[in-house]
C-alpha cells in the first residue's frame, strides 16, 4: 500500500503493527486493510469446525445404527454413500489443495499429502465412510489443540486488556483527560481512585493502596507514596496520585510482559523442530508402506491402512500442544519464558548458579545485632546513630533507622549549626544532643582516636560502630537479610534433579561463606566482577547446561552466557530483563522449583507422546497390514491415539493447582 513501509501481523494476538509515512491518512489507511483481517473469520471458521463436526459425527452413528438394524433402505444407503463422498471432498477441499500443491509444485510431501491420498484412496475403494472418519477425527484433534493454544493465550490477553486508552494530565493546575499515547515521558499524570494506572512512573504526590496483582504477581495490594515505583496495569484501590511518567506504551513493563508473551509463542525448540522434522520424513516412509503392501498383498484395502494411519499428526500436534500449554501455564503464574527452548534446556540443566545480592539475599541491609558497651543500653546506641544517620541515603543508614523506627525509639534532630562530616567509604560524624556521634568502620573510629580494641574478642571487624565523645559505645552487626524460602527452594531443586548449587558475588569471602552456610550451597565464589561471573558461567555451561538466576546489571553478562538465564523479582533492572530468558515476575524463590518441574513435565510429556504415537500407529500399521482392521479401523485407532497425546499435553495446562501450601504442587 502506498505509503506503508512495513507491516508485521501476530497470530497469537490478533495484533497489526503498521509502519507508515506521516502523509497517510490513517482512517484511509484502516479501511483499506479492514477486509484483509482475518479475526472474525477466523472465529466463524472455528465455529463451523465445531457444528460440522457434531452434525456428521452423529449422522455417521445413525448410518451405522440403521445397518445394524437390517433396514432394508438399499437407496438411502446409496444415497447416504454418495452424500458423503460429496461432503468428504467439500469439507477437505483446503487439505486436498495444500496437499496437492506441495506434492506437484514443491516436489515434496506433507502430512497433507498423505491426507489427500488416504481420502481419494477410500472414496476409490467406495468407503467414504473412511474418509469422513479421517476428516471428523482429524478435525477434532485440530480443535483440541486450538482449545489449548486459546487456554494457553488467555493470560495473555488479560494483559493486553491491562492497557489503558486515557490518561489524566496535569498542566498546570488542571487535569485534562488525554489519549495515552499523548503522554510523554517526565509528564505527570494524576489517578483517581478505582482507576488502572496508564504508565510506568513514580510518585510525586499523594497516597494510595495499589493491587499490582497483575503486572508483578504479588497478591498483597502496597502503600505507595511519594518517590515509589508504580506499573502500567496497576489498579489504585484507594487514594489519589500524581505520578510522573517514566515510561509509556511498550517500554512499560506491562509493555515488555506483552511482547515477550508474543515472541514466546513464535520460537520453536531444537526438540519441537526436531519433531517436525521427523514428522515430515515419516511421510514418504507411509506411502513406501502402502506400496509395499500392495506389492506383496495385492490388497487395496491392506495398502489403504497404510495410508490411514501415520506417524505425524500426532508427534507434531502434541508436542506443539505441549509447549504452548507449559509457556500459558507459567504465565498464568506470573513466569515470562521468552520461548519454548528454554523449557527444554532448563529441563537437561543440573548446574544452578546463584547471584547473592537481591536474589538469594533480599538485598537490603537490616540490623541483627547490637553490642553495648561503658554502660549504655542498646536503644541509647541505636537512638543516637539514627540521629546522626536519619538524613543519609547510604544502604546502612536506612536499616539504622528503620530498626530505631521498628523499636518505636524517639529519634532526636543534629543540633542546629552543626556540620555533618562524611568521609566516604569509612564512616560519619555530627553532632546531637550536644554531644560529637562518630558512626563507621574500626579503621575510621581508631583514625578518629577511639580506642576500640576491647571489641577484637567479641564483635568481627565488619561491624559499624559507634562513639560518643570520642568513647566507644556499641557495635552494630548488619547483615544483608536471607530471602524468606531460599533454603527451601534449593532443597526443592535439589529433590528435582539440581545436582551443583553455586553463589556468586562481587561479596567479601567471609559474608559470601556465611550466607552459602546458611543456604547450604554447594559452594561460592567471592569478590567477582561481572566479566568474573560471565567467565564462570562459560566455565561451567562447557561441562553441562547451567542455569543463571540473577537480578541486577551486573548479572546480564553471565545471564546472556547461560544456557538459561533467570532474572527474578520486583528489583530486577531493564538490562537484566533482556539479557534472561525467563522473567519471574515476583519476589518468590518457590517459582524456581515450580519453573524447573513444570519444564521437566514439559519434556517428559513430549517423550510420552512420542512413544505411545509410534507404538499405537506401529501396531495399527501392523495388524492392517496382515489385515485384521479394516480401514476405517485403523483411521480410527490413528486419530483416537492423535486425540489422546493432545489431551496428554493438555494436562500441563489445566492439572495442579496450588492444594495445601505446597509450592511443589503448582504444576504437579
Amino acid at each position: 500500500m502506498k505509503g506503508v513501509r512495513a507491516a508485521t501481523y501476530t497470530p497469537m494476538t490478533n495484533t497489526v503493527v503498521l509502519y507508515y509515512d506521516q502523509s497517510c491518512l490513517v482512517k484511509e489507511l484502516l479501511s483499506s486493510i479492514s477486509s484483509f483481517l482475518p479475526f472474525q473469520e477466523q472465529l466463524q471458521t472455528s465455529v463451523k469446525k465445531q457444528w460440522i463436526t457434531v452434525f456428521f459425527s452423529t449422522s455417521l452413528l445413525v448410518f451405522h445404527w440403521l445397518l445394524r438394524k437390517k433396514v432394508s433402505l438399499l437407496w438411502a444407503y446409496l444415497i447416504m454413500n454418495k452424500l458423503m463422498a460429496v461432503f468428504v471432498l467439500f469439507l477437505s477441499r483446503t487439505t486436498i489443495k495444500s496437499g496437492m500443491m506441495r506434492a506437484f509444485k514443491e516436489k515434496r510431501m506433507n502430512v497433507d499429502t498423505l491426507t489427500t491420498a488416504s481420502i481419494f484412496a477410500s472414496l476409490y475403494l467406495k468407503q467414504p465412510a473412511s474418509a469422513l472418519v479421517i476428516y471428523i477425527m482429524s478435525t477434532l484433534s485440530e480443535l483440541l489443540t486450538e482449545l489449548t493454544s486459546h487456554k494457553a493465550t488467555t493470560h495473555l490477553k488479560s494483559l493486553l486488556a491491562l492497557e489503558s486508552t486515557y490518561a489524566w494530565k496535569v498542566e498546570g493546575d488542571v487535569e485534562r483527560k488525554v489519549h495515552v499515547e499523548e503522554v510523554m515521558v517526565r509528564d505527570k499524570i494524576k489517578v483517581f481512585h478505582g482507576e488502572r494506572i496508564p504508565v510506568d512512573g513514580v510518585v510525586v504526590k499523594g497516597e494510595g493502596i495499589i493491587d499490582e496483582s497483575s503486572v508483578t504477581g504479588e497478591y498483597l495490594p502496597k502503600v505507595k507514596t511519594s518517590k515509589h515505583t508504580v506499573y502500567a496495569g496497576s489498579i489504585l484501590q484507594e487514594g489519589e496520585l500524581t505520578v510522573e511518567v517514566k515510561g509509556v506504551g511498550s517500554s512499560t513493563a506491562l509493555g515488555r510482559m506483552i511482547t515477550l508473551m508474543e515472541q514466546a509463542y513464535e520460537k520453536k525448540a531444537p526438540m519441537q523442530q526436531y519433531a517436525d522434522k521427523v514428522a515430515e520424513k515419516m511421510v514418504p516412509l507411509s506411502f513406501a508402506l502402502t506400496i509395499g503392501t500392495f506389492i506383496f498383498t495385492r490388497n487395496f484395502h491392506r495398502a489403504l491402512s497404510m495410508l490411514v494411519i501415520d506417524f505425524v499428526c500426532g508427534i507434531k500436534l502434541s508436542t506443539a500442544t505441549a509447549f504452548s500449554a507449559a509457556i500459558g501455564r507459567a504465565a498464568k503464574k506470573g513466569i515470562f519464558i521468552k520461548g519454548s527452548e528454554h523449557i527444554e534446556q532448563l529441563a537437561k540443566s543440573e548446574t544452578f548458579l546463584f547471584d547473592k545480592t537481591g536474589t538469594v539475599t533480599e538485598g537490603k541491609p537490616y540490623v541483627e545485632r547490637i553490642h553495648c558497651f561503658n554502660h549504655y543500653s542498646e536503644e541509647e546506641v541505636l537512638m543516637y546513630a539514627a540521629s546522626i544517620e536519619q538524613t543519609s541515603s547510604h544502604p546502612i543508614a536506612h536499616a539504622i533507622v528503620d530498626e530505631a523506627k521498628r523499636r518505636h525509639l524517639t529519634i532526636a534532630p543534629r543540633d542546629e549549626g552543626e556540620p555533618l562530616k562524611v568521609v566516604v567509604g569509612k564512616g560519619i560524624q555530627g553532632k546531637t544532643k550536644n554531644r560529637v556521634v562518630t558512626i563507621g568502620s574500626k579503621r575510621y573510629l581508631q583514625e578518629q582516636g577511639v580506642n576500640v580494641d576491647v571489641t577484637s574478642m567479641l564483635v568481627d571487624t565488619h561491624s559499624i560502630f559507634i562513639a560518643i565523645n570520642q568513647k566507644l559505645v556499641g557495635a552494630l552487626k548488619i547483615e544483608d537479610r536471607i530471602r524468606a524460602g531460599m533454603k527451601r527452594s534449593l532443597q526443592q531443586l535439589r529433590q528435582l534433579g539440581m545436582k551443583k548449587a553455586v553463589m556468586l558475588t562481587g561479596d567479601e569471602a567471609v559474608a559470601a561463606r556465611r550466607v552459602s552456610r546458611k543456604v547450604r550451597m554447594d559452594s561460592f565464589q567471592a569478590t567477582m566482577l561481572p566479566e568474573n561471573k560471565a567467565s564462570y558461567v562459560s566455565q561451567e555451561k562447557k561441562k553441562s547446561p547451567t542455569v543463571m538466576i540473577g537480578d541486577g546489571m551486573n548479572d546480564a553478562p553471565a545471564l546472556a552466557r547461560a544456557s538459561v538465564g533467570i532474572t527474578m523479582g520486583g528489583k530486577r533492572t531493564d538490562l537484566a530483563v533482556e539479557a534472561a530468558d525467563i522473567i519471574i515476575t515476583q519476589d518468590n524463590p518457590y517459582a524456581i522449583p515450580e519453573l524447573y518441574q513444570l519444564s521437566k513435565r514439559t519434556v517428559r510429556t513430549i517423550k510420552q507422546n512420542v512413544y505411545a504415537t509410534l507404538f499405537i500407529n506401529g501396531m495399527a500399521i501392523a495388524l492392517g497390514a496382515f489385515g485384521v482392521i479394516s480401514p476405517l479401523a485403523g483411521a480410527a485407532i490413528h486419530n483416537l491415539a492423535t486425540i489422546g497425546v493432545v489431551a496428554n499435553s493438555m494436562k500441563l495446562l489445566f492439572k495442579g493447582e496450588k492444594q495445601n501450601g505446597n509450592p511443589l504442587l503448582h504444576f504437579a
